[in-house]
Parts: structure tokens; sequence; C-alpha cells
């Protein structure tokens, strides 16, 4: 039988550990937001009758995202020419390197159970309190916080020290 245990961590990191962090936190919230403004726009696109298929999973969630990740709504600059031409040149998510990947994925993938919890509520399927759709978060209310699976963070990074770890009988 298989045991899966999760560890919680009280990190002391410098100033830099700590920039590096608060980024990742700020970039999971803006990968949720994201994902949810995509299913809200395909929502109102499919009651008007554009699109014909909402991202509700966490892999198609996931797969939404990187399509718009690296597209002209996600960042463009406009190139001028020395001859006066202006041209438009997308740049996608500019900044998407200095975080790991998987902060964004795993956003995604909380906000497919966050939908999957929203249906299985509203169909009966869930015990206990109704759960209502998931809400945009915010930066004053919301707490920092992100997962990644088991990549270490980027070298500037990762907290140096050492980290006990309880017993496990």
């Amino acid at each position: 039988m298989a045991r899966f245990t999760t560890f919680r961590f009280c990190l002391n990191p410098t100033v830099e550990q700590e920039i590096v962090l608060r980024r990742h936190a700020g970039a999971a919230r803006f990968g949720y937001n994201q994902c949810l403004r995509l299913v809200k726009g395909a929502l109102d696109g499919k009651r008007g009758g554009t699109v014909g298929k909402v991202p509700w999973s966490g892999f198609d969630l996931i797969n939404a995202f990187n399509g718009w990740k690296r597209s002209g709504d996600a960042g463009r600059v406009m190139v001028a020419a020395g001859d006066g031409t202006v041209t438009v040149q997308v740049t996608g998510l500019a900044w998407r390197g200095e975080v790991c990947q998987q902060v964004f994925e795993e956003a995604a993938v909380d906000l497919g159970r966050g939908l999957s919890a929203y249906t299985a509520s509203r169909t009966g399927r869930r015990r206990g309190r109704r759960v209502g759709f998931p809400r945009f978060k915010s930066k004053k209310r919301a707490p920092l916080s992100f997962r990644i699976r088991s990549k270490p963070l980027p070298r500037a990074g990762r907290v140096s020290g050492s980290v006990s770890r309880p017993r496990v009988p």
C-alpha cells in the first residue's frame, strides 16, 4: 500500500531567494487568473455560438494557457524601422522564462479541480456545502503560494540549509 505524505516547511530565505519565491507565487496567481479568463471567455463565446469547446479539465487548461502564452494576446511590441514603417512583433508572455513552467501548469490543474468540484456540486455528486464557480485570485487577499512537482527552483531561488523531516512510522 502506497502512502503519500505532504510536508510544510517554514523558510528563512535571503532577500534574493524571497524575490524568486514571490515571483513564483505571483506567476501562479497570474496563471490561475488567466486560465479562468480563458474559461469565462470560452463560456461567453459558447453562449454566442462562436466557440465550440470550453477548457474545463486541468489538461485542457494547460493546453489553452500554452497556446495563449505564445500568442499576440499575451504580448506584442511595436517595432519602428529606420524608413518609418512600423510592424507588430509578437513576443508572447516575455517573462515566462523567469519562473518554473510547472508553476503555470499546477495553477491550471488547481483551477481544473475547482471547476470539477463546481460541476460535481451542481449535479449533486459532491457531498457537503455547495461549491460556487471559481473566482479570480486577488493580490491582496490570496495567500502567497505555489506548487511545483519535483523540479528544483532556478539556482538563484534555491533555499539552502538543513530541513529536518519528521519520521514516518
